[in-house]
């Protein structure tokens, strides 16, 4: 599912809150206004379980995140649906039911719908045979809260639908500007290149056979005329000069932009919190190489996103020697067995195609850990 955003998350923690204290609500006036109630153990029992519910509702964190965090959620919610139907079972104001509704919102942020439908309805269940010993109105109460679950369970798990399309659509959006990036540079690059080339061999070559050919003059020439000739050659000779560091201007250190566009592609990411770092000699002037290096660290995002239910991805590239090291590691999940993928494959066989090589290592709760590695030179197939 799709993170929530902070103000979504503020505005539903407040609705729960509301419905939380909402349903407590009838049984404090009732106390207030039997106040021998509290004398009573089941009473006392009720309102221990209704504050634990609260407590634990709002550590629940309403979003996905890694494999410990996961678990903790479901901790938390199995709390809640255990001390709302044990307040049934010792009281039943009649109000309960709407903790169990909370139960329900919740479950649809963070679990497939199918298991989500099987805790409601288990919850359901629970409810029924509890009503059912107690002799209290179980259709009435049933019929209601079930259905409210339900409901509940349906809009969270769209929202939560919604937020993962909206997440998916901003990283296909930071993709695609960071390639249209990769490929406008390229293209500049490719037109600075030749434009280069040719004020090298042309206006270059021109200017050298007049230098030479006023060498010449200058052996020839009277007193009279070689002051001139030797001022030409001057002019001509810084003529060559300008136009080398003109040359070396066009070709530029960083041509392609790869930094700039590696930082674009990982730009409004959220979960998992990217931290990336770029060496300051990481300039590629090899369009395939820099294409190469941008779709490893696009697959190592999706891969952190879909696989590794991380909560924080670290990539560091850098100049080793004569090649570009790429780096990178979750807090993800991890797994026993790596089976690759089409993104891991195709990374693989990207790496090999300019001389270049992956490592991966992965454990359970270890999470996931990639080193690559290619040339700045040869090696293109």
């Amino acid at each position: 599912m799709g993170e929530m955003s902070p103000q979504a998350r503020g505005l539903l923690r407040f609705a729960g809150f509301l419905v939380w204290f909402l349903a407590g609500l009838p049984l404090f006036v009732r106390v207030v206004q039997v106040p021998e109630l509290l004398h009573q153990t089941r009473y006392i029992c009720w309102l221990s379980c209704y504050f634990a519910f609260g407590a634990t509702f709002g550590l629940t964190r309403w979003d996905t995140g890694s494999r410990g965090t996961r678990r903790l959620q479901l901790g938390l919610l199995a709390i809640q649906s255990a001390t709302a139907l044990v307040m049934i079972v010792l009281v039943c104001s009649g109000h309960e039911g709407a903790l169990l509704v909370l139960v329900a919102a919740q479950l649809g942020w963070f679990m497939s719908l199918r298991h989500a439908l099987l805790w409601v309805a288990t919850q359901a269940v629970l409810m029924g045979i509890v009503l059912t010993f107690g002799g209290r109105s179980t259709l009435s109460l049933m019929s209601t809260y079930v259905g409210f679950q339900v409901l509940a369970l349906f809009s969270c798990f769209l929202a939560a639908s919604e937020a993962s399309a909206r997440a998916g659509l901003a990283r296909a959006n930071n993709e695609l500007r960071a390639t249209g990036e990769l490929l406008a540079n390229t293209s500049r690059l490719t037109e600075r290149e030749r434009i280069s080339r040719e004020l090298h061999d042309t206006l270059g070559h021109h200017l050298t056979a007049l230098s030479l050919n006023l060498e010449a003059a200058s052996h020839l020439a009277g007193d009279n005329a070689l002051v001139q000739i030797q001022r030409a050659q001057s002019v001509t000779k810084l003529l060559l000069s300008d136009l080398r560091g003109v040359v070396s201007a066009l070709r530029g250190e960083d041509p392609i932009g790869l930094a700039q566009a590696l930082r674009t592609l990982v730009a409004g990411v959220a979960v998992p919190q990217i931290h990336l770092v770029i060496s300051e000699d990481l300039a590629i002037d090899d369009p395939t190489r820099a294409h190469t290096v941008l779709r490893c660290v696009q697959e190592i995002i999706t891969n952190a996103i879909r696989h590794a239910a991380a909560s924080n991805l670290w990539i560091e590239l850098s100049r080793t020697g004569n090649g570009i090291a790429i780096r990178a590691r979750d807090d993800g999940r991890g797994t026993k067995e790596l089976r690759p993928g089409h993104g891991l494959t195709g990374m693989r066989e990207r790496l090999e195609q300019v001389g270049g090589k992956l490592e991966i290592e992965t454990q359970p709760a270890k999470g996931f850990r990639l080193n690559a590695w290619l040339p700045l030179s040869g090696g293109v197939a």
